[in-house]
């Protein structure tokens, strides 16, 4: 049999959900930093600077955070690719396999109860890639999804 491809990789490695709440807060502090602007007539140039520098800085540590989270799905991405490929690569393996049992069993290298049982457990092999395929897949377009949403964020 092939070598499990997909034992080095898990399929939970998008941490989406810690995404949104920092894009929510940078669209927060951007909008509260457009609100300062608009009272600079209304308090000291001294107190402005002071509460813009802060909300800048607030805004630095979101973004930095943001960047960070954007290199760490960038990172899973291409681990995601390097795994579906090997992934496909046992599939193709396993089909070829089956493939030149199917003409062994016709030469008569085995009996009827060792073809059906190897078969069988090619074709479990099968369709074990061919459902992991599916979920690395599911999750990569996931992934190029919130990657391309925080390019045109």
């Amino acid at each position: 049999m092939t070598p499990d491809p997909i034992s080095e990789k898990r399929t939970d490695d998008i941490d989406s959900d810690k995404l949104l709440p920092l894009l929510e807060e940078r669209s927060r502090l951007k909008k509260l930093l457009l609100l300062i602007q608009s009272k600079r007539n209304e308090v000291s140039g001294e107190v402005l600077a002071r509460v813009k520098a802060d909300y800048e800085s607030r805004l630095l540590v979101i973004d930095n955070e943001i960047s960070r989270q954007a290199r760490n799905f960038e990172s899973t991405l291409l681990d995601y690719r390097e795994v579906i490929e090997r992934l496909e690569r046992a599939l193709e393996l396993g089909l070829s396999s089956l493939e030149e049992l199917k003409v062994r069993y016709a030469l008569g290298e085995y009996t009827r109860e060792e073809f059906e049982e190897i078969t069988r457990e090619k074709k479990d092999k099968i369709d074990l890639y061919r459902g992991k395929i599916k979920t690395f897949k599911t999750n990569q377009d996931r992934l190029e999804s919130v990657l391309a949403q925080l390019k045109n964020s």
